[in-house]
């Protein structure tokens, strides 16, 4: 009996000193958290904000968001680093929208457009529209932007270099329903209008 009573009191005591160190020890550590979260809300900023553009509501399933984050006065330094974020809510998850290196097949786009718009010579500049919001062209770069429509497929060029161009590539169906998204990073000036 006093071996039981032994077991149970020392597994009291090994609980008390457990749940001691749990508070003493985390009690240091939300201080701490604290401290941490104060420097960053001092030091960063950031801004969401919903793009309304009826372009933007009219092709894709899905709200759209820009997202700017500010970095300043870390070191001391007066410079301050922005990092910009252009990302789609689909109800689950927020994404980022596919990032483009080379000729890049862009399914996640494809998937996001809605089932009922159609790609067509009227609708043609809001799809560039669109593009420009979710894949911006950077400001030092000029105005290389056309569109046009050969062969059963739309052209969305974006970029020019030398005798070459480069830009999304949009296959549609015979209703204009876009099939396939993908981003080519060559087209020979021949091809072009």
């Amino acid at each position: 009996m006093s071996q039981i009573f032994k077991n149970i009191v020392g597994k009291f005591l090994l609980g008390i000193m457990l749940l001691y160190s749990y508070f003493s020890f985390g009690q240091n550590h939300i201080e701490g958290t604290l401290r941490l979260n104060n420097f960053l809300n001092k030091s960063c900023s950031t801004n969401i904000k919903k793009i309304t553009s009826e372009s933007v509501k009219n092709i894709l399933k899905f709200d759209v968001y820009y997202i700017t984050q500010e970095t300043k006065n870390i070191y001391g330094e007066k410079e301050k680093q922005v990092n910009e974020f252009i990302v789609i809510d689909d109800g689950q998850e927020v994404n980022r929208f596919e990032p483009i290196k080379t000729n890049t097949e862009l399914p996640e786009l494809t998937n996001y457009i809605r089932e009922d718009f159609t790609l067509n010579q009227e609708n043609a500049p809001h799809f560039q529209a669109l593009l420009d919001y979710i894949y911006p062209i950077a400001e030092w770069k000029p105005d290389k932007r056309e569109f046009f429509f050969k062969n059963g497929k739309w052209y969305f060029l974006r970029d020019a270099y030398f005798r070459t161009k480069q830009g999304f590539e949009i296959t549609v169906d015979s209703e204009g329903k876009i099939t396939h998204i993908c981003y080519k990073m060559k087209w020979d000036e021949p091809e072009s209008k």
